[in-house]
């Protein structure tokens, strides 16, 4: 992953709805979940959660699939493992000692 598609993953998440939204898709992510499901379970109106949808696609952090009628989003968790992978480099993770 380079700096630039991390920075535009980033800034689309650094917005608390985006961010809801993404955990949402996390947690139906084998199922999907359509527009009208997402605005059950958050407060947005239609063209905000449009808004937000596109801006996560266009960062790399969800994708849409046409099933039917309807379309269902869901979270890319590879692109965004690879994200966490990327911010957290080569930290070294040790047991601090307690006092």
């Amino acid at each position: 992953m380079d700096i630039k598609t991390s920075v535009k993953a980033f800034s689309a998440l650094a917005q608390d709805t985006r961010l809801e939204i993404v955990r949402l898709l996390e947690e139906h992510n084998s199922e999907g979940l359509c527009p009208c499901n997402i605005l059950e379970k958050i407060d947005l109106t239609n063209a905000n959660l449009s808004f937000h949808l596109k801006e996560l696609e266009n960062a790399g952090l969800v994708r849409k699939e046409k099933k039917g009628k309807f379309v269902h989003y869901y979270a890319e968790c590879e692109f965004i493992r690879e994200l966490g992978n990327f911010l957290l480099g080569k930290c070294e993770f040790t047991k601090t000692k307690s006092k």
